[in-house]
């Protein structure tokens, strides 16, 4: 069977998906295929690129494409304040979505997303390319089955470097308005649903957000404190502001052994009376946006459109579904809320 995509928004993140949808139609692994049918964007002359690049119509309007019926599911690749209406008026349409992070700006939009979906029995799916990465998911069933013991500490640290020149395309980057906020919750919420997925629901956290070096309105460096329920303690350390940008590394460490991941490769495995996985996945890890916020790979956003063809024909939830999405919101809005109250949030 073959699901038909249509893209909303024709900018750098838009490539990658048209790419990505693509990529999956030209998989031999798989039986069930994508399709990318056309894509869409306010600025004509950006869709007209994209239909050129990839072959496919550019449709006039968004309300255009959902009346397409070749078109099963809607990839939203628009500025982040853009995303709750679309989804909204896609779910209405019948059509699942598939949402780049953040799938909104707020908990209550997140909520409202998550009832168009519900209300019209539409798949709604969240791109968090991280969770799909082969280290991630090891790291996963190594917590689940209990190899770490019982966990003490779990830490993220994101610093990256974002030139003043980024803030400045698009006119919407670094606002509250469409961004919604800055380093942690344009890039860093990669590692805020990372942490989160791996060492379980957060109990409370305690926040410092602050404007170090650019000239946006608002944070591009925070620093939590993280209290989970199981009792275990973390950091979240993320940033824009240094130079020249390192991979980012997540930590995970109990009282039998610590796991760290710096990207997708592991640079610690210390597990009592447990092997080490391949060598493929040990070593040096790669940019992946450190510096450049387009030097990743598009395999794991090929793995979310297949996932998400799996979803639609197999009728069951993505991976990352609508209410995983909001998990990574509720928690970075409770840090810029710890750090504009000066006190500590209890979830």
């Amino acid at each position: 069977m073959t699901i038909g995509f249509g893209v909303i928004g024709c900018g750098a993140v838009g490539a990658w998906h048209c790419i990505a949808i693509q990529d999956a139609y030209n998989s031999p692994h798989i039986t069930d295929k994508a399709q990318l049918i056309g894509v869409t964007d306010a600025f004509d002359a950006s869709a007209q690129k994209y239909s050129e690049r990839f072959g496919v119509p550019a449709f006039k309007t968004v309300e255009d494409m959902l009346a397409c019926p070749d078109i099963h599911c809607v990839d939203i690749c628009t500025p982040s304040g853009l995303h709750v209406d679309l989804a909204v008026k896609a779910a209405q349409a019948g059509k699942n979505v598939l949402i780049e992070k953040p799938m909104a700006l707020t908990v209550e939009d997140c909520d409202r997303i998550i009832r168009a979906g519900d209300e019209n029995r539409v798949k709604i799916g969240v791109v968090f390319q991280s969770r799909m990465h082969e280290s991630a998911r090891i790291l996963k069933r190594i917590v689940n089955e209990g190899h770490l013991g019982k966990i003490i500490t779990a830490d993220v640290f994101m610093k990256y470097h974002r030139s003043p020149e980024y803030y400045l395309q698009g006119g919407w980057r670094g606002t509250w308005k469409m961004d919604g906020g800055g380093a942690l919750m344009n890039q860093g919420i990669h590692s805020v649903d990372l942490l989160q997925w791996l060492a379980g629901p957060v109990k409370s956290v305690s926040a410092y957000a602050r404007t170090l070096r650019h000239a946006i309105e608002v944070e591009d460096t925070v620093v939590s404190i993280v209290e989970f329920e199981s009792g275990a303690l973390g950091m979240i350390q993320a940033t824009t502001a240094i130079h020249p940008g390192y991979p980012r590394r997540l930590s995970i460490s109990g009282i039998d052994g610590t796991v760290t991941i710096s990207d997708d490769s592991f640079v610690e495995w210390d597990i009592k009376d447990y092997p080490k996985p391949d060598e493929i996945l040990l070593g040096k890890p790669a940019d992946n946006g450190a510096s450049d916020p387009m030097s990743f790979s598009t395999q794991g956003h090929q793995a979310h459109i297949e996932d998400m063809v799996d979803a639609i024909v197999n009728d069951h939830d993505p991976l990352v579904s609508a209410r995983e999405g909001r998990k990574s919101v509720e928690l970075i809005r409770a840090i810029y809320e710890s750090s504009q109250q000066g006190k500590r949030i209890d979830f």
